[in-house]
C-alpha cells in the first residue's frame, strides 16, 4: 500500500492513542486470562474453550494495522485492509472466543470511518452490530444451560440492553467521528484558502510594485526628453545666433 498514514500524520491522533488505550486494555484480559488458573471448575456443560495466545496474537496484528492506513482513492487496498481487519476479528471472536469482542467492533467502525464514505461506513457499522448482537445470544444460550434456573425474560432483557447500548455506542462514535473528520477538513479547506489568499496578495503588490516602477520611468522618461528637447532648441539658436554675429 502506498501513501500510508503513519503516527506523525494520523488524521485525528487522540484517536489512535484511544485505540492504543483499547488494545492494551484487551492484551491485559488475556494475559490475566493466561495466567489466572482458576480454583474450581464450573458446572456443566463447559463454555467454549479461549484461546488467550490467538486472541494476543489478533490483538497485536490489529493494532500494528492502525499504524498504516490506505489513504489513496484505491479501493483494493481499502477492501484488502478492512477484510483483514474482519478475518482477525472473527478469528478472534468465533476461534479465539474472545471476552473484549466489543473494543474491537469499536475499533474498526473508527478506522473504517477514516476510509470509506457514508454508505460503506454504514454497512461496516450493521456488520460490527450483527456480529455484537449474535456473540451476545451466544453467551447468553450458554449462561442458559450453565444456570438453568434464571428466567428466560431476564436473559432476553440481558440481550436487549446491552445490543442497545451498544448500537448507541456505535451511533456516537460514528457521529463523534464524522464531526471531528468535517471540522478537520474545514480547517484544511480553510488553510488552503489563507494560503491562495497571501499568493493573490503577493501577486498584487509585485503587480502594484511594477506599475509604480513603469509610472515613475515614464515620468524621468517624459521628463528628461523634454529636457532635452529644450536643450536643443537653445543650442541650435545659439549656433544660429553665432553664425549670424560671430
Amino acid at each position: 500500500m502506498r501513501n500510508l498514514i503513519q503516527i506523525r500524520t494520523h488524521p485525528i491522533r487522540f484517536l489512535l492513542y484511544f485505540e492504543w488505550i483499547l488494545l492494551i486494555l484487551m492484551a491485559l484480559v488475556e494475559i490475566i486470562t493466561l495466567y489466572l488458573h482458576p480454583q474450581f471448575k464450573p458446572p456443566m456443560p463447559m463454555p467454549p474453550p479461549r484461546s488467550p495466545i490467538l486472541n494476543l496474537f489478533c490483538i497485536a496484528s490489529f493494532g500494528a494495522m492502525g499504524l498504516w492506513l490506505p489513504t489513496r482513492d484505491n479501493w483494493i487496498d481499502k477492501i484488502i485492509y478492512t477484510g483483514s481487519e474482519i478475518g482477525l476479528i472473527l478469528l478472534a471472536s468465533f476461534v479465539g472466543h474472545i471476552r473484549t469482542l466489543p473494543l474491537l467492533l469499536i475499533i474498526l467502525v473508527i478506522r473504517n470511518c477514516f476510509l470509506f464514505k457514508h454508505q460503506s461506513r454504514f454497512i461496516l457499522t450493521i456488520f460490527s452490530f450483527i456480529l455484537f448482537l449474535l456473540r451476545e445470544i451466544d453467551r447468553v444460550q450458554h449462561i442458559a444451560l450453565r444456570r438453568p434456573f434464571i428466567v428466560p425474560e431476564r436473559l432476553i432483557y440481558l440481550v436487549l440492553s446491552s445490543t442497545i447500548f451498544f448500537g448507541l455506542v456505535l451511533i456516537f462514535l460514528q457521529l463523534l467521528v464524522d464531526a471531528v473528520l468535517s471540522e478537520r477538513y474545514s480547517r484544511e479547506k480553510l488553510a488552503k484558502a489563507n494560503a491562495q489568499l497571501r499568493q493573490y496578495a503577493l501577486r498584487i503588490e509585485d503587480i502594484a510594485t511594477l506599475q509604480e516602477r513603469n509610472r515613475i520611468a515614464r515620468d524621468i522618461h517624459d521628463s528628461l526628453g523634454h529636457s532635452l528637447t529644450v536643450f536643443n532648441l537653445h543650442l541650435e539658436a545659439a549656433l544660429r545666433l553665432w553664425e549670424s554675429e560671430p
